[in-house]
């Protein structure tokens, strides 16, 4: 088994701390601390929290567009297929919730990231009413009123924003799933 580097391990238990505190709660002395480290350790592969945050977007960035790629190569109009597409996206948004659960506040805070979010938000946004106009092609639906826009916009919004609302229910609470929301929106597609 090859070794983790450094740098590697950083940004794993960053994605971690990341993803249990959220971003604006942690910082490079957090991070060092829970790594053992010194500072300046961390400081010789990142040169803050800024860069490590960056270098954490950059692979949910890329991981969101060939989930995406290879879900648009695969689209047929196919319901449950269409489903299954989705929650692959949600796997990823959940993998680095610091990042879809924040996604004002690092807009905000990082202006180095800002047209980047942008794109990928209007990729999600593009390829999902892609995936939807498919569906309901496929079930001979008319698009009257932009309703295949609109449902692509539910849908986005309920990828982004099932996570912060799951976290907020009181614990003993036994939300839906993601799979069971997505479902829903398809309802009249089945």
């Amino acid at each position: 088994m090859a070794k983790m580097s450094t740098r590697d391990l950083i940004l794993d238990v960053a994605l971690v701390l990341l993803n249990e505190r959220g971003e604006s709660s942690v910082s490079s002395v957090d991070l060092a601390n829970e790594m053992n480290i010194s500072p300046g350790n961390l400081y010789y592969h990142f040169k803050g929290k800024e860069q490590v945050v960056e270098e954490l977007y950059a692979q949910f960035h890329a991981r969101v567009l060939i989930a995406l790629q290879e879900i648009t190569k695969q689209a047929r109009g196919d319901t449950k297929e269409t489903l299954a597409s989705l929650t692959v996206v949600s796997d990823i948004l959940q993998q680095f919730k610091f990042i879809s659960q924040d996604l004002r506040g690092l807009h905000e805070r990082y202006p180095s990231l800002r047209d980047s979010m942008r794109k990928l938000l209007g990729f999600l946004d593009q390829t999902i009413t892609g995936l939807v106009c498919l569906v309901m092609d496929k079930s001979k639906v008319t698009d009257s009123s932009n309703a295949s826009k609109l449902l692509a916009g539910n849908l986005l919004y309920t990828l982004i924003n099932f996570g912060a609302y799951k976290n907020l229910l009181p614990e003993q609470t036994d939300p839906a799933s993601i799979e069971e929301h997505l479902y829903l929106h398809f309802l009249p597609f089945l």
